[in-house]
């Protein structure tokens, strides 16, 4: 996701350890990535909403071979919020250690690789841990 204006408010907020998602005025759709319309309903009442990170993972996979400057092996799958949204995202666990079905939490990390990120060279990122409960 670029860093422009639109999303400004989403990597401040990361920067201060919460997680923003979009949420529909109209429908009360709740998506990632951040759009200025609605994927349910087209509608342009779309604003910021918190999210507490938690929820399920939904799938997982490994890549073995990846560009340079990134490790050779990413562990990355697609949590299912608690606040609606799918999101994609690193996680930091092993592939072997993980289940579909297993409860994470998607926070604020820095970013762990080399790879040149432009003008988001100084924001942070983030990744899903798993979660005792």
């Amino acid at each position: 996701m670029e860093r422009t204006p639109y999303t400004e408010p989403f990597w401040a907020a990361l920067a201060d350890d919460r997680l923003l998602i979009h949420a529909c005025e109209d429908c009360a759709e709740r998506f990632f990535p951040p759009a200025p319309l609605c994927p349910a309903c087209g509608s342009d009442a779309v604003d910021w909403e918190e999210s507490s990170g938690r929820g399920t993972l939904y799938s997982v996979t490994r890549q073995h071979a990846t560009a340079d400057g990134f490790p050779d092996r990413i562990v990355a799958g697609v949590v299912e919020l608690d606040d609606g949204p799918r999101i994609l995202t690193p996680i930091d666990a092993s592939y072997e250690a993980l289940s579909i079905g297993d409860r994470v939490v998607v926070e604020a990390c820095d970013y762990p690789h080399e790879y040149d990120r432009g003008r988001l060279e100084s924001a942070p990122f983030f990744a899903a841990t798993t979660l005792e409960e």
